[in-house]
């Protein structure tokens, strides 16, 4: 014996079975998909932001290739101009003058190699330690004398030492660094390096990914 279904219980059957599908396809395919779209677009927001930062480069390596250039052509005229021999008696003389005029008395000097690591192929550091004696004044007079030679030198350190207080201005001993710069074409690096390339045209921006439901 069969029992009929009332129409009623169709529909509701029917419209029941609609809803659970439409709720797995929801789950399992709608929210996947949106989820695949959300990542892909951060992707691209990604990609359109390192595009953006290269076109910027590219816009701006005219210039870096002629700053560098200008720096290059700087560079070379500096190391030309360096001694190309620690001439050490015109230095002395220089520094005699300079202790005479200011009234300190120099004692004494030695001469050691400098540390070249940090400095362009072909300069050579050489480290001059002066000795010397005077008043306060004097031996600041002498220092400022020193820094403002006509020569490619740095002072590099300054010690006093006050052997006794015998007035209110009593002589000091002191012991300043001196590094002279020179230069020798032989050493110097003489592999060129070309600065790189500019490209065409900046990078386009991709496209963005086709959404959309299934």
């Amino acid at each position: 014996m069969s029992t009929k279904l009332a129409p009623r219980n169709i529909f509701l059957l029917v419209l029941a079975a609609c809803l659970i599908v439409g709720a797995l396809w929801y789950t399992m395919r709608f929210q996947a998909r949106q989820a695949e779209i959300s990542q892909l677009q951060g992707e691209l927001d990604t990609v359109n932001a390192r595009v953006l930062t290269l076109r910027a480069n590219a816009a701006r390596l005219p210039a870096l290739r002629e700053e560098v250039a200008k720096l290059t052509e700087e560079q070379q005229v500096f190391l030309a101009a360096l001694p190309q021999a620690a001439n050490y008696n015109a230095v002395l003389d220089e520094v005699r003058l300079n202790a005479s005029a200011a009234g300190a008395t120099l004692s004494g000097f030695t001469v050691q190699s400098g540390n070249a690591t940090s400095l362009p192929a072909g300069v050579r550091p050489i480290n001059l330690s002066l000795s010397a004696s005077g008043r306060f004044g004097e031996l600041f007079t002498l220092l400022r004398s020193l820094e403002t030679m006509n020569r490619f030198s740095t002072v590099t350190n300054v010690n006093l030492q006050l052997p006794a207080a015998t007035s209110l201005d009593p002589r000091l001993e002191s012991t300043m660094g001196l590094t002279v710069y020179t230069f020798d074409p032989t050493q110097a690096a003489t592999s060129p390096t070309g600065t790189p390339e500019a490209p065409n045209a900046a990078p386009a921006a991709p496209s963005a990914p086709a959404g959309g439901t299934q």
